[in-house]
């Protein structure tokens, strides 16, 4: 039984034995797993990191809450008036936890709470005081950029053109050896573009086969269209949208070439992206690249293969209709003619 807990630790909330295998610690308090739920909303929390406690100065009770309703209703703000009623060298355990004379907003200059924290740049803020100097729009840290020591949105820090600047004032340090570490995260002497070669910053690169492009540059080279990374291809290092890379017929001359050079196992790793040495279609026994795959029972088709069996019209694979041969293999019908071959109750008969 003391393997289990017998006689052990009472969990905090119904005062019954806590064993290990249902047992939440929070605070260096136990609690079961059922019982450790949010006082306010009844929501039970997963763990520490989502939960709360706010003790209440007058009556000394300590409760338990989840992140969420600790921000909603304000008990940072009352825990951080009951620290400062107190004297600042005896602040309790519980409100340390929160920041209790603890970090200092970037920004205000007042005490963070850890559950209302946001860092960046190993900054503390509230997130109030996290928002774009030039906008005053409210952000969040993965669309937030820096720029003399001032915080912007990734919009506004393109807008006022201050990639350049950072770029400009970034090559400078570097010639001396000493790159602004601020600049460094956005790419201050860092990846330059594929397309234009110029210096590419983290809050607005794209990254496609490991290769690093702005996002006005990485565009179709037929049609010029702007692309993402899931809609693009490429042949011999050049970038196509997925629909040009078909019209141009560009996956038969990439299996062509592939075939030629006699290396089906060491594609180029641009092209292995896009099928090179990978499945073939069921029914032309061609490679079917990503841009161009219909995939139906584990079987990969080309969009102009995947096609009835009986009136080889081209079909969508939300009404296809598939019959297993014993070999394993399948063959595939329109639902018009599956109904009309009572292909269905043909399976059902079986």
């Amino acid at each position: 039984m003391s393997a289990f807990g017998g006689g052990g630790t009472k969990c905090v909330i119904c005062d019954k034995t806590a064993y290990p295998a249902e047992t939440v610690v929070h605070e260096k308090k136990p609690y079961h797993v059922d019982c450790f739920a949010c006082t306010i909303c009844t929501k039970k929390m997963e763990g520490g990191s989502k939960a709360a406690l706010y003790k209440n100065s007058e009556t000394d009770e300590t409760t338990l809450m989840c992140t969420g309703c600790f921000s909603k209703g304000g008990y940072a703000q009352k825990q951080k008036k009951v620290i400062w009623t107190k004297k600042e060298s005896t602040t309790s355990a519980t409100a340390s936890k929160y920041g209790g004379g603890g970090l200092k907003c970037k920004i205000c200059a007042k005490t963070v709470y850890a559950a209302e924290t946001v860092s960046y740049e190993k900054e503390p803020y509230h997130p109030g005081c996290f928002k774009c100097s030039a906008c005053d729009k409210k952000m969040v840290p993965a669309n937030a950029a820096a720029f003399d020591d001032k915080l912007y949105c990734v919009k506004c820090f393109a807008t006022n053109g201050l990639n350049q600047k950072q770029a400009a004032s970034s090559k400078k340090h570097t010639a001396s050896g000493t790159t602004n570490a601020m600049a460094s995260k956005f790419g201050g002497g860092g990846s330059k573009c594929k397309a234009c070669d110029t210096t590419v910053y983290s809050a607005e690169a794209v990254s496609y086969d490991k290769i690093i492009y702005h996002p006005k540059c990485f565009k179709c080279s037929k049609c010029s269209k702007q692309m993402t990374p899931a809609g693009a291809a490429c042949f011999e290092d050049t970038l196509y949208c997925s629909k040009c890379f078909q019209d141009e017929g560009l996956h038969r001359k990439q299996a062509e070439g592939k075939k030629a050079s006699g290396e089906p196992a060491t594609v180029n790793p641009l092209a292995s992206k896009f099928g090179g040495g990978g499945t073939a279609c069921v029914t032309c026994s061609k490679s079917v690249y990503p841009a161009e795959l219909v995939s139906y029972e584990k079987q990969a088709y080309h969009a102009d293969c995947f096609t009835c069996k009986l009136c080889t019209n081209k079909m969508n694979v939300n009404t296809a209709q598939g019959k297993k041969r014993e070999d394993g293999s399948v063959d595939v019908y329109c639902g018009k003619c599956w109904t009309s071959e009572g292909l269905g109750r043909a399976d059902n008969n079986n």
